[in-house]
């Protein structure tokens, strides 16, 4: 029996605006240096290179199925194989140690996008999706799982861009430096925190909150209380990502999934999530 860690499920979303200005603002260059890799997600597949070149990565998430779907992108001790991974997951509860996060572009609806840049070590990934479709099974049982290759480059790589906003995440918190405001931001994701730890980015609907969602998450009744807008997903600690994303006027919720290491809770039940408001 496969079991939830996340409990983002496939009901229909409305997808995020993204490519398009506000006030004047186009998005985020691409980062000087990066290796820029189209993913485009559907019911249930990734198409994604088989192999990447190590160093600064800047992952292009397009959602083209009608579920919302992310990117989990983890590298593999020497000699684990995608059977391994399957099992593990299947297992439920925290990944095992053997399984090292290395970030990626969180869910987005039928139609969104949602961008990522992480830094790529070379060995051995497994991408996979762990959103839960409306049947209950959770997409990576479905066949959404895929292995790739990191292999060495020969220059050293570039570092993680600039960003205008930094995003801290920790046991069992989430600050900004500073409040973000309408337009595009380019965010730097940073793990504080001695556990992994993910940005589930969402526009609340009118008059819902971030408990709203997990509720929603958890019992599934109703249409979702959000919009999806990306963010990131498994950091280790002390990694970090950028992300690049828009924001509309609205509240915004932030809410962390992963299973702690010590019971095995998913993190919102220690109180990680909150929410802000962009005028």
């Amino acid at each position: 029996m496969v079991t939830a860690r996340r409990g983002l499920l496939a009901v229909a979303l409305a997808p995020v605006a993204f490519g398009r200005t506000v006030e004047g603002q186009a998005p985020p260059a691409v980062p000087i240096g990066a290796h820029v890799v189209p993913v485009v997600t559907h019911e249930f597949a990734f198409t994604l290179p088989d192999s990447l070149p190590a160093g600064l990565t800047t992952f292009r998430l397009r959602n083209e199925g009608r579920q919302p779907h992310h990117l989990m992108l983890y590298r593999l001790d020497p000699g684990k194989r995608l059977g391994d991974v399957l099992a593990a997951l299947s297992a439920g509860g925290a990944h095992p140690a053997w399984m090292h996060a290395a970030g990626g572009p969180n869910a987005v609806p039928h139609g969104g996008q949602s961008v990522a840049t992480v830094l790529l070590t070379p060995g051995r990934y497994v991408a996979f999706c762990h959103v839960k479709s409306p049947d209950q099974v959770i997409h990576f049982a479905k066949g959404m799982l895929k292995s790739l290759t990191v292999t060495a480059g020969n220059t050293p790589p570039a570092p993680l861009p600039a960003a205008d906003l930094t995003l801290t995440l920790r046991e069992y918190a989430f600050s900004f430096s500073r409040p973000p405001t309408r337009g595009w931001h380019r965010i730097a994701v940073h793990n504080a925190g001695t556990q992994r730890h993910e940005v589930i980015l969402s526009l609340l609907a009118p008059g819902k909150t971030s408990r709203d969602f997990i509720t929603w998450m958890n019992t599934q009744h109703g249409p979702p209380p959000v919009t999806g807008a990306g963010g990131t997903t498994d950091l280790p600690a002390g990694g970090t990502a950028v992300i690049d994303v828009l924001l509309q006027p609205g509240s915004y919720s932030l809410v962390c999934r992963v299973r702690d290491e010590r019971d095995g809770r998913p993190h919102d039940e220690h109180g990680m999530s909150t929410q802000f408001v962009v005028r």
